[in-house]
């Protein structure tokens, strides 16, 4: 009878001990996926932000473009051409406003951006874990 429980006991530590290394070994995992998505999350907010720069230097140019255009209408240019060149640099300044508001909204909302980033992870950890509990070989290997 001690027999039969010292090995119980020996058998319950040796399976809490397997569980922990196991968890140890996911946590660690997790850690480092987390760490490579946060660092690739941190690259892109870098790039982001002298793009939002060039998008506000770009839409100054534009106002300047503007005021010399308007100062150029001395008679040089005809009214089609400078009315063409006016609607051009028109449209140019709204898909640069857009593109800044864009840039904005990307900037502004880095925890979405973080929400969704550890969503994906944690979808992609759970089928992970149950590609492992299901421990079948890959169909076609038998």
């Amino acid at each position: 009878m001690a027999k039969t429980l010292k090995d119980l006991a020996l058998a319950l530590l040796n399976a809490t001990l397997i569980l922990v290394a196991v968890c140890l070994f996911l946590g660690w995992k997790l850690s480092s996926t987390v760490d490579g998505v946060l660092t690739g999350f941190a690259s892109k907010i870098q790039i982001v932000g002298p793009m939002r720069d060039d998008v506000k230097m770009m839409t100054a140019e534009l106002s300047a473009l503007r005021s010399d255009l308007a100062s150029l209408n001395t008679g040089d240019l005809s009214p089609e051409i400078m009315s063409r060149v006016q609607t051009r640099i028109d449209q140019v300044g709204v898909r640069m406003d857009k593109m800044g508001g864009r840039l904005d909204e990307i900037t502004a909302l880095p925890q979405t951006m973080l929400d969704q980033s550890i969503r994906t992870l944690g979808n992609e950890a759970a089928h992970t874990v149950n590609d492992i509990r299901g421990c079948v070989p890959p169909e076609g290997e038998v």
